[in-house]
């Protein structure tokens, strides 16, 4: 594999050792190898098997669907060719990417139709019969973590343009969504050119939030407006509460969301810290990983005032409370969910990082030579929350078994960061948090907001659902092979 940085060193941040360089054996062979105390935050691994906690949700509780697509993905992992990225049109197949999510949400709602489907789960999160009604505003929070503020040029990974026109096609085509009540948006990150090319081909009267500095040259005009009046800046307003510590940039949401009646939570399949940089570079991270619950870091004005909370160098102690609890309870963005998604066709392993292979079941990629196709090329979805992360966190443990980079070190490839499963426990029983912190919402406690548990094991992927249908009560993970992938189970 080809290396990026010349060099090694150390700095100290927030009292822990930090990567920011590389050791290459062949190259520098003078330079000293990465303390091993950096390793000192990346040491978690799972609690007990098939031990839920908290309240499955769904129309089957604690369902959780993944579908998995190998052919979608045919990138050939040229990752320092600025001209031949990822999520161009002749890397990622829109079409299979198209029946992984009607697929997902059909099986996800015992529906024999994707219009069916989306008549089930608004009805659900509606409580009875409403479904959807013309007019009604859908946001969909998608994670551009990496579409910084220039043009997006760089295979960073970021919730793929494929995806999010498969998922609006969804709601224009079988939810009955005009795409004029569409709001795509990541209030902290410009919107790429290839997502508003892709979109507005498509569905030119979809709208976008984007973050304050406004329209980049690189950004096209609307094809029917011919202007960039659909492309906005977030009207921050003030819409959240938190059970514990001092905000007041993270209040703030987009006008344009508090807005909103629903919002699809599109997120990644992703961890969020690294300790190397041997194709990355920057600091290691701030806690474990990154899906829809801290998705919502786009959602705010000033998401930096969490990261202590979250950061296992600050105040992300064991047990300690989680911000992210109060982002996805409150009913101006998760009470407003009403699904949970995960892109996983292009995943990574750190806040700013380039696809990974994943070379352990379900996905059997190659991992030896990264300039190859094989990707995990998969969607997953649920209408629990929780329990589409549980299910995403073991998913990605599962990837850092006997998996290490001969060509640096001998490190692992995967490294997940401590207490990666601590913000899932308070999620799932908020008034019982291990934390001792009382979540509140509008003078009310907080009530469990999903199901939480791990599989059995890598091997099997078996929930307690699973294992028993009519006695479980955590998840029911569904697995879907499609094309050329391998059936497990």
């Amino acid at each position: 594999m080809k290396k990026t940085v010349s060099a090694f060193f150390i700095t100290l941040c927030c009292g822990c050792i930090m990567a920011q360089g590389v050791w290459n054996k062949e190259k520098y062979p003078d330079a000293e190898p990465i303390n091993e105390s950096i390793l000192s935050e990346f040491t978690w691994t799972p609690g007990e098997s098939n031990r839920p906690v908290g309240v499955a949700k769904g129309i089957y509780p604690g369902r959780v669907v993944m579908a998995r697509y190998p052919e979608a993905c045919k990138w050939k992992g040229r990752w320092q060719l600025n001209e031949d990225q990822w999520f161009l049109a002749e890397n990622t197949d829109i079409d299979k990417c198209r029946e992984m999510v009607s697929k997902t949400l059909q099986t996800l709602t015992g529906r024999k139709n994707d219009k069916k489907a989306w008549q089930a789960i608004f009805k659900y999160h509606n409580g009875g019969d409403k479904g959807y009604e013309r007019g009604q505003i859908v946001a969909v929070k998608v994670n551009l973590n990496n579409a910084k503020a220039r043009e997006k040029k760089s295979n960073m990974s970021d919730t793929s343009p494929q995806m999010i026109l498969a998922v609006i096609e969804q709601l224009v085509e079988a939810a009955g969504v005009a795409a004029g009540d569409i709001v795509v948006y990541d209030g902290r990150r410009p919107i790429a050119a290839e997502i508003l090319n892709i979109i507005w081909n498509e569905y030119p009267d979809v709208k976008f939030v984007q973050d304050d500095p406004g329209i980049r040259d690189y950004q096209p005009v609307n094809p029917k407006t011919g202007d960039y009046s659909l492309l906005q800046k977030p009207d921050w307003v003030e819409a959240i509460s938190y059970s514990h510590g001092d905000f007041s940039g993270a209040k703030l949401i987009p006008r344009q969301i508090f807005e909103a009646d629903y919002i699809v939570n599109l997120a990644m399949l992703k961890l969020h810290s690294y300790p190397y940089n041997y194709m990355e570079d920057g600091d290691e991270g701030q806690t474990g990983v990154t899906m829809t619950a801290k998705n919502h870091a786009g959602s705010v004005r000033a998401p930096w005032e969490m990261h202590h909370f979250l950061n296992t160098c600050q105040d992300g102690k064991p047990h300690a409370y989680s911000p992210l609890v109060d982002l996805n309870a409150s009913p101006n963005l998760g009470a407003k969910t009403i699904i949970y998604m995960l892109d996983g066709l292009y995943c990574g392993r750190k806040h700013a990082s380039y696809p990974l292979h994943f070379p352990n079941a379900p996905f059997f990629n190659k991992v030896d030579e990264y300039e190859n196709t094989e990707w995990p090329a998969c969607f997953l979805a649920s209408l629990d929350e929780v329990a589409l992360e549980s299910v995403g966190l073991d998913l990605l443990y599962a990837q850092s078994i006997d998996n290490t980079e001969p060509d640096f070190y001998d490190v692992p490839r995967i490294l997940v960061r401590n207490n990666a499963s601590d913000y899932l426990l308070e999620m799932a029983d908020p008034q019982n948090a291990p934390s001792g912190v009382k979540y509140m919402q509008g003078g009310k406690p907080v009530e469990s907001l999903g199901v939480f548990e791990h599989w059995d094991s890598p091997a099997t992927m078996r929930y307690s659902r699973n294992l028993d249908p009519k006695k479980g009560k955590g998840i029911e993970f569904i697995y879907l092979p499609l094309g050329s992938a391998k059936k497990i189970f």
